[in-house]
């Protein structure tokens, strides 16, 4: 058994079927490794609103990298352990940016261990249905506003999100890549490939920078991670071995050690059960 070995999994494509949901058979082949010592952990671009609900069947005992790394969070118990958001007045300037293109962003932060999402009214149905499937939770509150200035002056945010047309969201990206001194992830919706998401966080925020915090405290003897988008790239060059569902962008089949099953065959379930044991 690898006992010594960190399994670290994205959700959305990758440990997550096309119904956003850990099948019965990858929880059970999964919690009984668990059960074995197996060192497992997910980072993703969720939030708790969404991630605890959907891992709630599975035996967690790390704490796991969400939203993209700007947060590293205790499941079990329901807390932030750590939050890397802005600390100045910069985010204000991006959401100019965005703003003056006609993007709407999500605009993410904590207050008293609760998540809060400001946001303009909403002008697309990808949008909409976002806010549909993740509101009327306990861990989340969407807040509509109509000056995101006076929301944030005396607490930055984590992170901005903006879903819209990629080719929109992939110019806006460029220009706050070009002027700005933080981190950017733009890529499309493998559902929806017209359509994208665009995601700003400060300088340095990863999943593998966050997750350099869970590999500091276990000292494992490798790490191991699975993925599908480009966002977890930095997660792929941070690990020994990197494994992509066949679903995964062409791009991180290429970074990959090796493809394994997709998604809706429960691959990275099949992977630990005979890698683990």
């Amino acid at each position: 058994m690898k006992t010594r070995t960190l399994y670290i999994s994205d959700l959305d494509g990758t440990l997550l079927d096309s119904n956003s949901i850990v099948t019965s058979h990858s929880i059970e082949n999964i919690n009984h490794l668990l059960q074995k010592g197996m060192l497992f952990t997910i980072a993703t671009a969720r939030t708790p609103a969404t991630v605890v609900p959907l891992l709630k069947q599975l035996q967690l005992d790390l704490p796991v990298v969400l939203m993209n790394g700007a947060v590293l969070y205790d499941i079990r118990n329901k807390h932030y352990i750590q939050t890397n958001g802005f600390t100045d007045d910069s985010a204000l300037r991006y959401i100019s940016v965005l703003e003056n293109r006609d993007l709407i962003p999500f605009v993410y932060r904590i207050e008293n261990n609760k998540l809060q999402v400001f946001h303009k009214p909403l002008v697309n149905d990808i949008q909409r249905d976002f806010k549909y499937k993740r509101e009327n939770t306990p861990y989340k509150d969407f807040i509509p506003t109509d000056n995101y200035t006076a929301e944030l002056t005396d607490n930055p945010p984590l992170f901005m999100l903006v879903i819209d047309r990629f080719d929109k969201l992939e110019t806006a990206a460029a220009e706050i890549t070009r002027a700005g001194n933080c981190s950017v992830f733009c890529y499309r919706d493998i559902a929806v490939p017209d359509y994208g998401n665009l995601e700003i966080y400060p300088k340095g925020v990863s999943k593998a920078a966050t997750a350099q915090l869970i590999i500091d405290r276990i000292n494992p003897w490798e790490v191991v991670a699975f993925g599908d988008n480009l966002n977890d790239l930095p997660l792929f060059n941070l690990a020994d071995r990197r494994y992509a569902p066949a679903n995964a962008t062409e791009e991180i089949k290429r970074q990959a050690t090796a493809i394994i099953p997709d998604n809706d065959h429960d691959g990275v379930a099949r992977f630990l059960c005979e890698d683990f044991l």
